[in-house]
């Protein structure tokens, strides 16, 4: 790949993560569990259709805080501040299942 081929694709990337993190909402989305920091209980969610953007939900469920678990959820994103590192994209759930086998 070129160069300017992989700059494309990088920028075309990047794009695709902001349009996904500015959604307001998300409807049945399906993702994966990630543990950031277990012993302190705080638990992402990657989505499958962009797996570089990752969501901070702001009250999962003991249930789901297991690294690797398959979900389908739903939730409002909340605002980020470009000033603040963060691990991920705030998010207020407002539905989680257990995926169901594809």
């Amino acid at each position: 790949m070129t160069k300017r081929a992989a700059l494309t694709v990088g920028i075309a990337a990047i794009l695709v993560a902001l349009l996904a993190a500015q959604a307001e909402e998300l409807k049945d989305v399906h993702g994966v569990i990630e543990a950031v920091n277990p012993r302190n209980g705080w638990y992402g969610i990657v989505p499958d259709g962009d797996r570089g953007t990752r969501y901070a939900p702001d009250r999962l469920p003991d249930d789901f805080k297991k690294d690797g678990v398959r979900v389908v959820f739903s939730g409002r994103v909340g605002p980020t501040d470009p000033n603040a590192r963060t691990w991920g994209i705030p998010l207020t759930l407002s539905n989680i299942r257990v995926e169901s086998s594809r």
